[in-house]
């Protein structure tokens, strides 16, 4: 009864998607479903290279720097870009907040974390912390 009100609404057009969804919903689902999965996991690839790159500038956590020092900290590193990208066996990276995937490449990896972006990275207070310090 659902699906006859349903259609009603539709029109031509929207009936013909709606069965074509419903013959091939497994497969979009699952294709939705995967997608979901890799968009996790090339986050996480994102924050395990940004924590890889920390650790080659010898920043400590929480430890508070002006932007000049900073600025002058990520002109005199030599990032080994090689080294970022193995710190994960994900192929796929993406930016927090965002759906978009990228092919973990040097040259995606390096755009990615270009001076101007590891800046505002860099500068950002970590959220974690924020949450301890007030006690909520």
């Amino acid at each position: 009864m659902i699906r006859a009100f349903l259609e009603t609404f539709l029109g031509s057009f929207g009936r013909a998607i709606y069965r074509f969804y419903e013959q091939y919903s497994l497969l979009i689902n699952g294709f939705i479903i995967l997608y979901a999965l890799s968009v996790f996991l090339a986050h996480q690839t994102f924050h395990s290279m940004f924590k890889e790159i920390r650790k080659q500038l010898q920043l400590e956590e929480g430890r508070e720097m002006g932007n000049k020092k900073m600025t002058g900290l990520i002109d005199r590193s030599d990032l080994d870009w090689k080294t970022i990208m193995k710190k994960t066996w994900f192929p796929f990276v993406a930016i927090p907040g965002k759906i978009a995937i990228h092919f973990k490449n040097e040259a995606n990896v390096q755009r990615i974390f270009s001076k101007d972006n590891l800046m505002v990275l860099l500068s950002k207070p970590d959220q974690d912390k924020k949450v301890a310090t007030t006690g909520k």
